[in-house]
């Protein structure tokens, strides 16, 4: 049970969620009470389970946020992989002896999955026996899915906070301001858009308070008295919303501004108030003058619409015409919304309380033009009184789909470099003009034994071998002083031990739009193991000169074999034939016949395994070679058969001719009838069948055939049946097929019938005149 519980793949998912440190997560805590509610159990918690405890970051109907592996039902949930359900805990054998016993008697217990990992269980308990019913399972089932639904989202909200610190950069080519402020109001952030925005450098603004800055002075008592009510409550009224406030530039002009706030913990450091700013100044105008020319709608460079509040439209302007492709004449007296498919993303029980309560509501609405088109506009709707007496709703609607589309662009573009740089197998990181790392991607930390966030705040000096700051030193300087972009080199870096880590290094120098160097980017690759591999790379060859020189004289040695065998042996080895073929002919006794036939027989069958032999050397020393002639096949064939000493018939149509070496042909033919002396108790015939251009040799014997699982083998070196008596090496069919294809042959094997086997030999016919 344990082992499925301690896998580090799932201990690591449980804590990958980031709720093991969380106690009363809102959705979780909503998601418990509704099934206690609903199965009308007293307590209900999710229980996500560790190497020896369970934690509850969800619960309804206890105090308790952990507690022992030894108290937990849900462990045997997650043991299981599947649903526990207990109706007495008292005499269930597995649980009866749980110290939660007798809090918990009943049980019901679903496994939650996350990333195809068990965390944990959503589970119902009760403090009495109970039998519980296939719709309370089923609910229970339910509620597990939004649970894991939720924890997915807090998982993925947590992993967005970790690593929103990485992507400052991409804040420089954001076209809204940024600025980012601590609790006492200076500055931490300010990117380039800021800059062209309020006239201060991000050098300039840093550590000064934003006060001090952009507020006018009129406004801010009234700023830093929010920012006090934040800092003491942690809670900001304003966060998430769109403002509109009055701004300063460096020069004292002032101009309005869109202001969205958020506050986020910035941990040791306290709060932080992020803020995304834009110039509204041109969209006031603007504004300023549809409300001007109200009267003049029709020449309006907007859509202006004025309409009832059920949205019957009264009055529709040219730039209405032009932007939903209606004439006035066509949409008059119709419904708005039902005529445009009008959606709106903040909800339109949110706009309809607004012009009632407030007059005036602006937003984002998304409609679609006479030809389908999806539009995504800015909307701005006022409420007054109408000229009969009732109320009319004045909506000015401006086309944004270009800019959403460009800010969903961005959006992309930021997700995209997140998961490149957290997710790259190579080590990246961001450093400062001093060389101080901001960022690090966990390649790169791992590399080190470390983790990320123990990287960040360290100087790239500190975790480099002190052989290498000096080249480091002098390449930093040479992309400061412009010499070149960017540079690579071979360096150690040192991990958490102190033990070299050798990595190939690429670093550039980024530089604002005048040239002011901002930070440095490092891509680095871990090549120790590379390094390793060529060091055994170079080692080996040194080995294998070493043996290649070994195989070179043995090659020498085996070419000496090859002159041995053919003259010193073949010279007195055709002696003796040739004398005993001479004696064979003479007047001997029956014993001298009988004995001068074993002589020349025993003589025949050296030359061949001499033969055999050469061969085989020739083939390793790559220098097999021949020269194909005209050959009589029948004359060919029954000298084969004279030299085996055999007795065999020979079945062969006059007069072929085969283009071959004789040598060769009568070493194959040889070699086929001592296989079938040896294994297939002697040949019964040698056949000869001509084709079209090819003519085929088999020799037949009516043995016990070849084994099935030699037959694919039965060509290749030193393959010979485990079972057999008769003596050899396994070489002769490997080197007669070599003989075969240097002859512009090919040799095979079929199974005999009615038993026993052919091995075959292919040779080209001599064309004819």
């Amino acid at each position: 049970m344990t082992d499925r519980i301690d896998r580090p793949e799932r201990l690591a998912a449980v804590t990958a969620t980031g709720l093991l440190d969380r106690r009363d997560v809102a959705g979780l805590n909503r998601l418990t009470g509704l099934a206690a509610r609903l199965l009308d159990v007293p307590t209900v918690v999710v229980a996500l389970v560790t190497a020896d405890h369970q934690v509850f970051p969800g619960r309804a109907g206890t105090a308790a946020s952990e507690s022992p592996l030894s108290h937990s039902f849900c462990r045997f949930v997650v043991a299981d992989d599947g649903p526990l359900v207990v109706t007495d805990a008292r005499l269930d054998p597995r649980l009866s002896d749980n110290p939660a016993v007798p809090h918990v008697v009943a049980y019901a217990g679903m496994p939650i999955r996350v990333a195809g990992e068990t965390l944990g269980a959503f589970c119902a308990i009760d403090t009495e026996p109970r039998a519980w019913t296939g719709d309370e399972l089923a609910v229970l089932e339910d509620l597990t899915a939004a649970v894991e639904s939720e924890i997915a989202l807090e998982q993925a909200a947590h992993d967005a906070e970790r690593s929103a610190a990485a992507f400052k950069s991409v804040l420089d080519v954001a076209h809204d301001a940024f600025v980012s402020i601590d609790p006492d109001g200076c500055v931490v952030e300010w990117n380039q858009a800021a800059e062209a925005m309020f006239g201060w450098t991000r050098t300039e603004a840093a550590g000064r308070v934003l006060t001090d800055l952009i507020v006018p002075p009129e406004h801010r008592a009234a700023h830093d008295s929010g920012l006090a009510r934040v800092r003491e409550t942690g809670l900001s009224i304003q966060a998430g919303n769109r403002l509109e406030l009055p701004a300063l530039h460096r020069s004292g002009r002032r101009f309005p501004i869109e202001l969205t706030l958020q506050v986020t913990d910035g941990g040791g450091a306290g709060l932080r108030f992020h803020g995304f700013l834009r110039d509204i100044s041109e969209r006031r105008a603007a504004e300023d003058l549809l409300r001007r020319q109200a009267e003049l709608i029709d020449a309006a460079p907007a859509a202006i619409i004025v309409r009832d509040p059920d949205g019957t439209i009264r009055s529709w302007n040219r730039g209405a015409e032009e932007m939903y492709g209606w004439p006035a004449t066509a949409v008059l007296g119709r419904n708005i919304h039902r005529l445009l498919s009008t959606e709106f993303p903040a909800g339109e029980d949110v706009v309809d309380r607004a012009l009632a309560g407030q007059g005036v509501w602006q937003g984002e609405l998304i409609h679609r033009r006479a030809d389908g088109t999806e539009l995504v506009e800015l909307s701005r709707q006022t409420m007054r009184a109408g000229r009969d007496g009732g109320l009319e709703v004045i909506e000015t609607n401006a086309d944004i789909t270009d800019r959403r589309q460009a800010e969903r662009a961005l959006e992309s573009a930021e997700r995209q470099f997140r998961t490149q740089f957290h997710q790259s197998t190579i080590g990246q990181l961001i450093m400062d003009s001093g060389g101080t790392i901001m960022h690090a991607n966990s390649a790169f930390a791992t590399m080190l034994g470390l983790t990320p966030p123990e990287v960040v705040g360290r100087h790239i000096m500190y975790v480099t071998h002190p052989e290498d700051h000096e080249e480091d030193a002098r390449k930093r300087a040479g992309l400061f002083a412009g010499d070149f972009d960017s540079y690579e080199r071979l360096k150690r870096l040192l991990d958490v031990y102190g033990h070299p880590v050798d990595v190939r290094v690429a670093v550039r120098l980024v530089r604002d739009h005048d040239g002011t160097p901002l930070h440095l980017q490092a891509i680095v690759q871990d090549i120790t193991a590379q390094l390793h591999a060529q060091r055994e790379r170079d080692a080996a060859l040194t080995a294998l000169t070493h043996r290649n020189h070994q195989l070179e004289q043995a090659n020498l040695l085996k070419l000496d074999l090859m002159g041995m065998l053919s003259h010193d042996i073949g010279t007195p080895l055709a002696t003796i034939i040739g004398y005993g073929e001479v004696l064979t002919e003479s007047p001997l006794s029956p014993r001298q016949q009988a004995a001068m036939g074993r002589i020349l027989n025993g003589a025949r069958r050296i030359d061949v395994l001499r033969h055999n032999v050469l061969a085989m050397c020739a083939l390793d020393a790559d220098r097999l070679q021949t020269t194909r002639e005209p050959v009589l096949l029948r004359a060919a064939l029954t000298d084969a058969v004279r030299a085996a000493d055999m007795t065999v018939p020979i079945s062969c149509p006059p007069g072929l001719e085969v283009l071959a070496n004789p040598a060769h042909l009568q070493q194959i033919v040889v070699n086929f009838l001592s296989n079938a002396a040896k294994y297939g108790g002697g040949a019964t015939i040698v056949t000869v069948a001509a084709g079209a251009g090819t003519v085929e040799i088999g020799v037949h014997d009516g043995g016990p055939g070849v084994p099935e699982a030699l037959r694919a083998h039965l060509f290749e070196r030193f393959t010979r049946a485990a079972d057999v008596t008769a003596t050899g090496h396994g070489l002769g069919l490997h080197i007669v097929a070599s003989l075969a294809e240097a002859n512009g042959g090919s040799v095979g094997h079929r199974d005999n019938v009615p038993s026993g086997s052919v091995f075959s030999l292919c040779l080209q016919l001599c064309p004819r005149g």
